[in-house]
C-alpha cells in the first residue's frame, strides 16, 4: 500500500505544479480543476495509508467526511466546516472543468491553492 500512497503524493503534487503554471498564464479554469484533483489525491492517500481504501467519489468533502467518521477527528470536522465553500466551489471547478464553460479569477485560484496547502499539513504534517 505505501507505493500506491507514495504515488498518489506525488500525482498531487504534479498538478499543484501545474496549477501553478495555469495561474501564471491566467487559465485559471484550469488551474482549479487541476487543484481539485491534487487535493482528492491526498485525502484518497490519507485514507488508503489508514485504512487501505477509499469511496470511489470525486467529492473532497465525502472523503473528508469519511475519513472524520472513521477516526472521530474533530480537527478534520472543524476543518470541513471552515473550508466548505472553499470546497463546494473546487467540486463544482471539477465538473464544469470537464463539462461546462466557467470562468473563475486569480483570487478564487490563491484562495484554493492556499486551502490545498492547510489540507495537505493538516493530513501529512503529524
Amino acid at each position: 500500500m505505501k507505493k500506491e500512497v507514495e504515488i498518489f503524493l506525488k500525482r498531487a503534487e504534479s498538478f499543484i505544479k501545474d496549477a501553478l503554471e495555469d495561474l501564471k498564464r491566467g487559465d485559471y479554469d484550469i488551474a482549479m480543476f487541476h487543484i481539485e484533483i491534487a487535493c482528492q489525491l491526498i485525502v484518497k492517500a490519507k485514507l488508503l495509508d489508514l485504512t487501505g481504501y477509499f469511496e470511489r467519489t470525486h467529492s473532497i468533502r465525502k472523503l473528508l467526511k469519511d475519513l472524520s467518521k472513521m477516526y472521530k477527528n474533530k480537527e478534520i470536522n472543524d476543518f470541513i466546516d471552515k473550508n466548505w465553500k472553499i470546497m463546494r466551489i473546487l467540486e463544482y471547478s471539477y465538473i464544469a472543468g470537464r463539462y461546462l464553460q466557467v470562468d473563475f479569477e486569480a483570487k478564487e485560484v490563491k484562495e484554493a491553492l492556499k486551502f490545498y496547502e492547510k489540507l495537505r499539513d493538516l493530513l501529512w504534517t503529524s
